[in-house]
């Protein structure tokens, strides 16, 4: 007769101690993984607010004095995609940004557009007029704008030069694009010693309040107005 061979299964004691090992790994694991996730969106924001800021000088340099004057961000946008052919809706509503995300989870329908041609005439796309941008930008820019000039910006920059928690990267920081089409991105408008490092309008002088680094000031900044997330703010 032949003896049935008993195997023997994980105590509870060897148990626990995998599943603790597995927490350990995990919580070594999360914060490379999240960096990562991190720098790919950060990616994704550069590129986008590059392409925005090439689409500007493109239409800006097209006519003897073209600016862009719109009366909000939507119809600021529906210039770049009819006169630039900046027409993805993508470029402007960032999907790891809160409002954008919050907004889908309602049901909205994601744009693919920004505008759409019917006939000889272009209008805006409504779906994509439902949706808060995820930059603000300078309205009336001039083409021949210092090439310091800030163009395009993500959403949130406060006139202390700190990002709130409307921000695409919440207050950790924020995206800035230039007349020159240079990017980078930004905990903050000062430097280490706190002093502003953007310049204001057609002058010398440093500062941290990008209304004063913008021609004609607070008024020429459009942006998608949405609420505060955090009561601190």
């Amino acid at each position: 007769m032949k003896k049935i061979k008993k195997t023997k299964g994980f105590t509870l004691v060897e148990l626990l101690i995998v599943i603790a090992i597995i927490g350990v790994l995990a919580s070594l694991l999360m914060p490379a993984v999240t960096s990562a996730l991190g720098q790919g969106d950060r990616i994704t924001a550069k590129n986008n607010a590059r392409s925005i800021a090439q689409s500007w000088k493109t239409y800006s340099s097209s006519g003897a004095r073209n600016m862009i004057a719109a009366k909000d961000i939507h119809d600021w946008a529906a210039v770049l995609a009819e006169r630039a052919d900046l027409n993805e809706a993508k470029i402007w509503l960032l999907p790891f940004d809160l409002a954008v995300a919050e907004k889908t989870a309602e049901g909205a329908p994601v744009p693919l557009t920004v505008a759409n041609k019917v006939g000889n005439n272009w209008q805006l796309n409504p779906e994509f007029k439902a949706f808060p941008v995820s930059w603000e930008v300078a309205n009336r820019a001039e083409p021949n704008a210092p090439s310091y000039s800030p163009i395009v910006w993500s959403r949130g920059l406060r006139a202390n030069g700190m990002w709130d928690m409307t921000g695409v990267f919440k207050d950790a920081g924020g995206i800035m694009a230039f007349a020159d089409s240079r990017v980078e991105f930004y905990p903050s408008m000062l430097d280490d010693n706190g002093q502003g490092i953007l310049r204001v309008y057609g002058g010398t002088e440093r500062t941290s309040n990008i209304a004063r680094a913008v021609r004609n000031g607070s008024a020429n900044i459009l942006k998608s107005e949405i609420e505060v997330y955090d009561e601190e703010f």
